[in-house]
């Protein structure tokens, strides 16, 4: 007989072949597991048919292949149900620090020009002060965005009138001269304030040569 000729291990591996097949969506280690169950399997169900057969002496030969089969498939269950069940992944790495924040702007510059002092009742500039305005030209020329106030004062001899038009007059002089010095007179915006703003006392000459000044206060 074609059954009885063929043995135990043809039913094994036909077994094993068929939970293979039927196992294409295991991993590898499920794989190896339930094989190896099903041919543990098989060798036990085949030694169980074949005893079966044995003891009933008769022609009872498809209990060894049934033995076989019925054998591997419980092993192959066994075995997958005894696979080890995958180690977990790896946790995420830790996300990477935030950026340090961008330094502050740099504070703006503060540009101090130095103003200039006038003799009594006179609006012109004196050769002492001509450097003083030469230092503000060069200054202002390196701050190409700077506009400056240019506020002319006077001491409290006179009517107000008067020194209004006076600290007008000294105002005027200093644009005028650092205009002739390169800096364009739209960046330069006189004021008068005649006898107003004290810096100083009136009741000495010191004080009210303080008082006559013009400031040069950036706009910023």
């Amino acid at each position: 007989m074609l059954g009885r000729r063929r043995g135990k291990g043809f039913w094994a591996l036909w077994a094993a072949a068929a939970i293979t097949f039927a196992g294409c969506g295991m991993t590898q280690q499920q794989r190896d597991y339930t094989i190896y169950g099903a041919v543990a399997g098989a060798a036990v169900g085949g030694g169980i048919g074949g005893g079966v057969y044995a003891a009933d002496n008769s022609d009872n030969w498809p209990a060894v292949p049934a033995g076989i089969v019925g054998g591997a498939i419980i092993g192959g269950i066994i075995g997958y149900l005894m696979t080890p069940a995958p180690p977990p992944p790896p946790p995420p790495p830790p996300p990477p620090p935030p950026p340090p924040p961008p330094p502050p702007p740099p504070p703006p510059e503060k540009i101090i020009l130095r103003g200039v002092h006038f003799d009594f009742n006179k609006y012109n500039i004196r050769p002492q002060d001509a450097a003083v305005l030469d230092e503000a030209a060069e200054t202002l020329k390196s701050h190409q965005n700077v506009t400056v106030n240019v506020n002319g004062y006077c001491d409290a001899i006179g009517s107000v009138r008067y020194n209004l038009k006076l600290s007008e007059r000294r105002s005027n002089a200093v644009v005028k001269y650092l205009a002739d010095h390169g800096i364009a007179e739209s960046r330069l915006t006189p004021h008068g304030y005649g006898k107003t703003n004290f810096v100083a006392t009136n009741k000495t000459a010191e004080g009210r040569a303080q008082n006559r000044r013009v400031e040069l206060v950036p706009n910023e």
